[in-house]
Order: structure tokens, then C-alpha cells, then sequence
């Protein structure tokens, strides 16, 4: 299990708290912690899609805009494939480059 999923677990579970380092030793602010770690969640999401773009990631860690909706369990990862244009029989392709190299 990687720490996303680990992570992903303890959010799903409400044990998000579960996760922070002892070495802190209790020294920390709840809502902080919390906002961070679901967002890395948000930001690490498996659908690329639905991952947040800086912006609104740091208006949500400097609580300028509500927390994501995360759901309790991680998604399944999506994977796009990229479509490939469509050659018709008897069709051609021509491609030409060139590169300049100056002194």
C-alpha cells in the first residue's frame, strides 16, 4: 500500500490524525494538518480530471474556499488513452520539418 492509499484509508476511516509524524509531539494546529492532507489527497486524486489546479488548491489551504468532497474510498485510477486520427484507405500524409542551426 502506498501513502496515498494509506492516507486515503485514514481519511475514509476519520482517523486522518493517524497519519502525523509522532516527532511533532502534539505541536500543531488540527484544521491545518487536516486541510493539508486532504488536499494532497485532492491534488494526488487518480482521475487527473478532478485534481485541482494551484489556484484552487491554495485558496483551500489558505481557507479561502471550502475543502473538497473527497469520497471516503480512493477512486479507481483512470487512464486516458489518446485517440489516434483516422487515416481513410488510399489517403496520404505528408509531414516536412526542419531544423535551423545558427552560429
Amino acid at each position: 500500500m502506498g501513502i496515498v492509499e494509506w492516507i486515503w484509508d485514514l481519511y475514509g476511516s476519520g482517523n486522518l490524525l493517524l497519519a502525523i509524524d509522532e516527532k511533532l509531539n502534539k505541536v500543531f494546529d488540527v484544521e491545518q494538518v487536516k486541510c493539508l492532507m486532504i488536499v494532497g489527497l485532492w491534488c494526488a486524486h487518480p482521475d487527473c480530471n478532478l485534481r485541482p489546479s494551484i489556484r484552487q488548491a491554495m485558496q483551500v489551504l489558505h481557507f479561502e474556499a471550502a475543502m473538497p468532497n473527497l469520497p471516503s474510498k480512493m477512486p479507481v485510477p483512470v487512464y486516458y488513452v489518446p485517440t489516434v486520427p483516422s487515416v481513410s484507405p488510399g489517403g496520404s500524409c505528408i509531414a516536412n520539418s526542419s531544423i535551423s542551426v545558427g552560429r
